[in-house]
């Protein structure tokens, strides 16, 4: 029988569809962390599979926020999609509880299709972590994705700020106003402080400087979005190109007609490798001194 939470008829623990549907390597999975300032970060781990009803492990290849983030705080948001319609996807809450340096699991990944060709990268960490609260396997509507993308045709261009800043640089730019892209957008749910992603491909850059989604697929999910919090948007594209805007939500405002959702940015951050990093605001340093008078 499944157990349920209190958390919105979340259930408490994983059913044997909800593990097989995780196993696959090849799929989208992400991790939303909770950085220091309380704001949500999204990182795309695909080292990740639920395998047990009450277990979760995720494994690190190289080192970036969601890794030190969540040795401060271990409340994740964890969201698993197919790659090929028709999609479906799962939402999960975890806490951290522990790490270790070898295992079956950590063998499993490095044996996956994604790591068992790298000579010189390998999953040398596995993350484990105590599911909370899990949704059942849903449905991404088609229907909802193509009148999304109608509605940003029409819509989106009424949302521009007008500002002179950019603060999407150029990939960022081409990222969100690409019409089909991988975009998921996390917020902290206020009932209990962990992150919840949820997809969302037709969402789109209004400009340089505002991010715009409309409501025409999960509805119920994006109205659950607390006015006024930081929320952190990841977007990727076909060539894995992928960036992370953060910022404030500002509520559902109409613009030429259709409701839109709008989030300011406020921060960008590259999440690909070789570097990954914030990119705005740019972070100035002082000149290196090299001659001192005596």
């Amino acid at each position: 029988m499944e157990k349920r939470t209190k958390m919105n008829n979340w259930l408490s623990e994983a059913s044997e569809e909800a593990i097989q549907f995780t196993q696959p390597d090849i799929m989208l999975k992400l991790i939303a962390t909770i950085d220091e300032r309380g704001w949500p970060h999204i990182t795309m781990i695909s080292s990740n599979k639920i395998i047990d009803p009450h277990t979760i492990v995720w494994g690190a290849f190289t080192e970036g926020q969601s890794k030190k983030n969540v040795l401060k705080n271990n409340k994740q948001g964890i969201f698993y999609m197919t790659a090929e319609m028709p999609f479906k996807f799962l939402q999960v809450k975890a806490e951290f509880e522990n790490i270790k340096k070898e295992g079956p699991e950590l063998e499993e990944f490095n044996k996956s299709q994604l790591m068992r060709y790298f000579t010189y990268v390998r999953v040398h960490t596995a993350y484990y972590n105590k599911i909370v609260g899990v949704t059942k396997v849903r449905n991404l509507s088609l229907s909802g994705i193509i009148t999304g993308i109608i509605k940003d045709i029409i819509g989106k261009g009424g949302a521009k700020t007008g500002l002179a800043e950019k603060r999407l640089n150029v990939i960022g730019y081409r990222l969100f106003t690409a019409p089909i892209a991988v975009r998921a957008l996390a917020y902290i749910d206020p009932k209990d402080g962990y992150p919840v992603i949820i997809p969302c491909i037709p969402l789109q850059a209004a400009d340089h400087n505002r991010l715009v989604f409309p409501l025409s697929s999960l509805k119920k999910d994006l109205l659950k979005i607390p006015v006024n919090s930081q929320v952190a948007v990841f977007c990727m594209n076909f060539d894995f190109a992928n960036q992370v805007v953060k910022g404030p939500y500002k509520g559902i405002k109409r613009f030429r007609g259709i409701k839109f959702g709008v989030i300011e940015i406020e921060e960008v951050y590259n999440s690909a490798p070789p570097v990954s990093g914030p990119v705005y605001p740019k972070l100035y340093t002082r000149p290196k001194i090299s001659k001192f008078k005596y």
